[in-house]
């Protein structure tokens, strides 16, 4: 029988961005720089310069906070190598309800499995129920919790805890509150959404403002 020949297109996503250890960022807008969105523009540039090695590791930490985008990368390496089961089984990882290109995934899924052996599929699946104990849901929930417990914040020596009136103000005039931070926080951990950022700034470019509690 012949065997289709499945094309994947990468959509890569040109973004200013430079190496560095992280803890907590803002982009212009003032919206938290997420890890995963981190780790994914550092392998996007890793896949620009040619370091594939570099880029399915960095594609791989993305993945571990639940970044989708990052897992059809990782499934698409995969297929360029010709592992078919470990690309489907990276696949199968994605809700596909949750992201913009379902259409184009759902369908190169389906090509997939096509040319794939019952003994190929099977082995799919096992390697899907390896995978969901590092990429599942509950792991990558915990992972972005443990993230957040990791930070130290200004006027506190809790990690993780955010303290009441702690303003931060940024370069662009964005102010952005407590108040604000723990509901970002809050909806990376619980409601985690992939979305695309744009300009970022760092800790370095802040000017923390500490307001004291009124009676």
């Amino acid at each position: 029988m012949k065997k289709k020949v499945i094309t994947l297109l990468m959509l890569i996503i040109a973004f200013n961005t430079f190496a560095r250890e992280f803890g907590l960022h803002f982009d212009d807008q003032g919206q938290i720089i997420k890890p995963d969105q981190e780790y994914l523009w550092r392998g996007l540039d890793d896949e620009k310069d040619g370091a594939r090695n570099s880029a399915m590791k960095n594609f791989k930490l993305a993945s571990e906070f639940g970044n989708y985008h990052a897992m059809s990368l990782v499934a698409y390496y995969y297929m360029q190598d010709k592992n078919y089961p470990l690309a489907h089984a990276w696949f199968k990882l994605i809700d596909f309800d949750k992201i913009p290109n379902r259409e184009l995934l759902d369908n190169v899924v389906k090509n997939l499995q096509e040319i794939m052996s019952k003994d190929e599929l099977s082995r799919a699946e096992a390697l899907h129920n390896e995978l969901i104990e590092t990429y599942g849901s509950y792991p990558t929930l915990s992972r972005r919790m443990d993230w957040k417990k990791n930070l130290k914040f200004t006027g506190t020596n809790i990690k993780g805890y955010i303290p009441p009136f702690l303003r931060f103000q940024l370069n662009s005039g964005i102010q952005v509150t407590s108040n604000d931070l723990i509901s970002q926080m809050d909806e990376f951990i619980f409601d985690y959404e992939f979305t695309v950022g744009t300009g970022r700034v760092t800790l370095d470019e802040i000017e923390v403002i500490e307001i004291e509690e009124q009676e």
